[in-house]
């Protein structure tokens, strides 16, 4: 879909889509050399974006646009360096204006769960 499609931080930051339709979403990524903090852990902003992505997979559609209008994580345990992470969104409250969506971040190989995010989104008409 046009508004996710074009999103240029998602193809700097190298996400891959794993699944996308309404309601559910996976995302993929690695925590690369360049993604990581001054202690040597996945940046909280990568694993923010990286959530906010499979939010954004998650609740916009061909008919409508969601954008979000409030969003929050709890970072639950250190990403290393070279890990593959999941994001793993899904709508936990649809209604024609609104939704709330959870997304666990983990380790594709461990299933180690690194943080916890929950968006709040506003449907708008295309």
């Amino acid at each position: 879909m046009p508004n996710t499609d074009n999103d240029r931080l998602a193809k700097t930051l190298q996400f891959e889509t794993l699944e996308s339709k309404f309601g559910k979403a996976r995302v993929r990524a690695i925590a690369k050399d360049e993604f990581l903090n001054g202690v040597n852990i996945a940046h909280g902003g990568f694993l923010f974006s990286l959530a906010d992505f499979a939010s954004a997979l998650a609740t916009n559609t061909d008919e409508r646009v969601a954008i979000s209008s409030c969003a929050s994580i709890n970072f639950l345990s250190p990403c290393p360096q070279n890990e593959v992470v999941i994001a793993e969104a899904k709508i936990t409250y649809s209604d024609a204006k609104t939704a709330l969506v959870d997304v666990s971040v983990s380790s594709e190989n461990s299933g180690a769960i690194f943080a916890m995010f929950q968006s709040r989104v506003i449907f708008k008409k295309m």
